[in-house]
């Protein structure tokens, strides 16, 4: 009988192999610096490989963490790296690695499961469905309409990392905020950035770091990148985005996914003839949208439990379909949600095994019925371009019943 190719990650048996795998996919450069930022990265989180004679040719790494839900919290694996070698293509191993890892992350006690995607589709034969839009804009700071006044800010470094997850960690979270627990992943984000910048302020009641914003720098005016920022108070972010505006002098351009609270053209002069004068650009004023994130449920009772809605309970069978079974296939003893649950939505929500009769039934793949749960869209909307299937009247219901804010994560990965 030949042995599993699939095992746990051994970090002084593997990293070698897992940077080689890390050079030939071009997320990292041969050398010294980005090789030891890597082996760091692969301490925290979770990790297995795939083999071939022995040799990590695939590795699957995640990362736990939390995720808000409304006013509540849910515990999250976050999946941090999936990279195959030039070996390994084509032999299904990062498909059986990521499906294992879900398997891991719901033996460990995570709630929900979400990732960052190279491209729709791969990962949505694991159940997984796509987050909203996301906007990334680029804009002139001197266009900023902001009139609350700064301070001079502190500089941060990489060697401030636990200072600055401390403030993610502790930054105001709204509905789909995602908070990543190793220091050492958000370590190795810093290091990985290149001309870097970091500015904040250290207003915590035991003096911490409250506020701030980091990024890349590019020449001398720019385009600048914001990749990170993290605030607890609105006045804080106004004093970020009136930071922001005082570096207009000599730069051009910021880029920067949109702040999920608000619009930032709603803070934009003249936006459209901005657009339009600096068109085809280096720092063109610009907004695109992408959804480039997915999200998936791993508990589901779990998950409804911690779900509050306002309105009238509303009470169905669930028919719910996980892709999950057919990729693990038996290789672990957890083979995801498919099933039958009996569905209570309301101020209070919950899922049971099993099937009622004379209730509505709504018939759905987990990658949909985790998009209408998360907020992502409606369920009218789901119905005509996702898996998920009801009478009228029960769609109509759950779009009256299911209105979150649009979830942001606020934190890549």
């Amino acid at each position: 009988m030949t042995n599993s190719p699939f095992r746990a990650f051994d970090h002084e048996k593997d990293i070698e192999a897992v940077q080689r795998i890390w050079i030939e996919c071009g997320w990292i450069n041969d050398d010294k610096d980005e090789r030891e930022i890597t082996s760091q990265f692969f301490k925290a989180g979770e990790t297995e490989v795939a083999t071939i004679e022995d040799v990590a040719e695939c590795a699957c790494h995640w990362t736990p963490g939390s995720v808000q839900y409304q006013e509540e919290t849910l515990a999250l694996g976050a999946v941090t790296a999936v990279t195959t070698s030039h070996l390994a293509r084509r032999l299904g191993f990062a498909r059986i690695l990521a499906g294992r890892s879900l398997a891991r992350q719901y033996q460990s006690g995570m709630e929900v499961s979400a990732l960052g995607i190279f491209d729709q589709g791969f990962y949505n034969q694991l159940g997984y469905g796509n987050g909203p839009y996301e906007n990334y804009v680029q804009f002139d700071p001197n266009n900023l309409i902001v009139t609350t006044a700064y301070r001079t800010p502190k500089r941060l470094s990489v060697e401030d990392y636990q200072t600055i997850h401390q403030a993610m960690s502790h930054r105001r979270l709204c509905h789909g905020n995602v908070v990543l627990a190793p220091e050492e992943i958000l370590r190795a984000e810093l290091k990985w950035t290149e001309k870097p910048f970091g500015l904040g302020y250290f207003d915590g009641p035991d003096g911490s770091l409250s506020h701030f914003i980091w990024g890349s720098m590019k020449g001398e005016n720019g385009p600048y990148r914001i990749t990170i920022r993290a605030y607890q108070t609105i006045e804080q972010l106004k004093e970020l985005l009136a930071l922001i505006k005082s570096m207009g002098d000599q730069v051009n351009s910021f880029k920067t996914l949109e702040f999920g609270e608000f619009q930032l053209q709603d803070l934009l002069k003249q936006p459209f003839r901005s657009a339009r004068s600096t068109r085809g650009g280096e720092h063109e004023q610009r907004m695109d949208a992408f959804a480039y994130w997915q999200v998936r449920m791993l508990n589901l009772e779990a998950c409804l439990a911690k779900t509050h809605l306002r309105g009238p309970s509303t009470q169905f069978n669930l028919r719910l379909r996980d892709p999950l079974e057919q990729v693990l296939s038996g290789e672990t003893n957890w083979q995801g949600l498919s099933g039958e649950y009996v569905v209570t939505l309301g101020p209070e929500c919950s899922a049971t095994k099993g099937k009622r009769k004379n209730l509505p039934t709504l018939d759905a793949s987990i990658n949909a019925f985790s998009r209408l749960w998360f907020g992502v869209r409606p369920a009218s909307h789901l119905a005509i371009s996702d898996d998920l299937h009801g009478s009228p009247q029960l769609i109509a219901e759950l779009d009256s019943l299911i209105r979150l804010p649009k979830p942001h994560f606020g934190w890549d990965f």
